[in-house]
């Protein structure tokens, strides 16, 4: 059963994201992450505009060459699950950017039905990001669950949209449901960060976005989990505070469990370029704490009311592994 439900899904996924992938490994590097200054490859709606993204492969990602779009596609996970992503050619872009990633939604996503329940009987997590990333260029993500017409299942399909002056760069893909993916999951792996944190465009000029940025980041911000809670203070000024707890349980007997409560507090500079940020504490000066950052207003009732969500992406020390927490502004 397992088999033949992946197979269902690897059709349905190809025929969403009929694709083009670039052709050397230049081309989907980060050669040019910082954004440049050449001019468009090409009209608007040409394929030859698939040149202006400019992107690092994911590991162990292959492409395969469609008449299109590009396609990127993970190895199967320990549950057979393939991460896809879909990058199509620039369109016009509007005056409203939400209303072009919806529209870009419906247009990929045309031939399928949404789904408000995930196949676990679950609410499928909808949402609509709105942010702008560090190298000043605006844009909307777009999640929902799909499902082809007439079946039982459900992916979360989530389109993106960056408006580039009159241009809308547009990328797709197709995952389970964020609580078992582990493409875009929250208890497993997310590709997400990491892409979108490479992601540039040729035909885009940077804007220095730091001052812009620090006065967004200023403030409290909190996360907290059932075993651990952290809280970061960003000042306007480049420094910043934190304190995090972690909780551990231990049993001692069938009738008997000790807790132990570890408390960690910091204090020191932070510096930015584009979405990286380097947290430096006072106490380690020579050992500065290299991450990403960036902070979305999300909302999950169709845009009625917004939350600000920083989302602070470092590299554990221990199994070299990204770390992606989301605080909430208090």
């Amino acid at each position: 059963m397992i088999a033949r439900h992946w197979r269902h899904w690897f059709c349905f996924i190809f025929m969403v994201l009929t694709c083009l992938v670039l052709a050397s490994s230049a081309q989907t590097g980060v050669a040019n992450s910082s954004g440049g200054n050449s001019s468009a490859s090409g009209p608007v709606g040409s394929m030859a505009t698939l040149n202006d993204y400019v992107f690092a492969m994911p590991p162990g990602w292959t492409g395969t060459k469609y008449s299109d779009a590009l396609v990127l596609m993970s190895p199967a996970s320990a549950t057979n699950e393939k991460c896809v992503v879909s990058v199509w050619p620039m369109r016009p872009a509007g005056p409203n950017l939400l209303n072009d990633a919806n529209n870009a939604f419906r247009d990929v996503y045309k031939a399928f039905d949404l789904k408000s329940m995930t196949t676990r009987g679950t609410q499928m997590p909808a949402s609509i990001v709105h942010g702008t990333s560090g190298q000043g260029w605006e844009y909307v993500v777009i999640k929902r669950g799909v499902a082809p017409r007439g079946s039982p299942e459900s992916r979360l399909g989530f389109v993106f949209a960056a408006r580039l002056n009159d241009r809308l760069a547009v990328i797709s893909g197709v995952a389970k449901d964020p609580l078992v993916s582990t493409c875009m999951g929250e208890l497993a792996s997310n590709f997400w960060p990491r892409f979108f944190y490479s992601l540039s465009f040729k035909n885009w000029t940077a804007i220095d976005q730091t001052a812009a940025m620090r006065k967004r980041m200023s403030g409290v911000w909190i996360t907290a989990t059932a075993t651990a809670g952290d809280r970061i203070v960003f000042a306007g000024n480049g420094r910043y505070a934190n304190a995090a707890a972690a909780q551990q349980y231990y049993r001692v007997n069938s009738t008997e469990l000790v807790t132990t409560t570890q408390a960690y507090f910091g204090n020191g500079a932070y510096a930015l370029r584009s979405n990286a940020i380097a947290l430096i504490q006072d106490d380690r000066k020579n050992q500065p704490d290299n991450g990403f950052v960036r902070v979305e207003d999300e909302s999950k009732d169709e845009g009625r009311t917004w939350s600000e969500i920083l989302y602070l992406l470092r590299v554990s020390a221990i199994d070299g592994k990204d770390y992606e927490v989301g605080y909430k502004k208090q």
